[in-house]
């Protein structure tokens, strides 16, 4: 399963993963989550993306680097109105501040992607996960799919 990772650092850690589909595959904090994270990672999934709230991130630099997956930050720092809105969703979750702002770096990835894979779902319909996830790995544009078609992935 491909993955995206949203982490916010400090004093507690938080740290989320979710998928292609944007559904939240993990989320947790704490002060000792940090040194758990490349292991956490390793065993849910293949982290394509990492990504903060924050416009630079050494962390997440050296974490994507550890998990050969693409740095993926805002423009600008993510504001408090911003991450609400990414976060809409979750808003049933029982989440703290660290919680928010990981899972709503994750989100603003997501979205990076989501458009990719819109334009993918455009060309053929809903599509399953495994393929969402071939095409994104393959890096390749949407017409190199050209010739995809429903009956191959049974």
């Amino acid at each position: 399963m491909l993955l995206i990772a949203g982490i916010d650092s400090g004093t507690n850690f938080a740290f989320s993963l979710i998928n292609l589909d944007g559904e939240l595959v993990y989320l947790n904090s704490g002060k000792k989550l940090e040194e758990k994270i490349f292991e956490i990672c390793l065993e849910t999934g293949k982290v394509i993306a990492v990504t903060t709230d924050k416009r630079k991130s050494k962390k997440v630099k050296k974490l994507a680097t550890s998990l050969s997956a693409e740095v993926v930050l805002p423009k600008k720092d993510l504001s408090k109105y911003k991450k609400s809105r990414l976060i809409k969703d979750f808003k049933n979750q029982k989440l703290n501040s660290h919680e928010k702002s990981s899972l709503s770096a994750a989100l603003f990835a997501y979205s990076e992607y989501k458009q990719k894979l819109k334009k993918f779902e455009d060309k053929f319909g809903p599509v399953p996960l495994s393929l969402k996830e071939e095409f994104i790995l393959s890096g390749k544009r949407v017409s190199y799919f050209k010739y995809y078609s429903p009956l191959s992935i049974r």
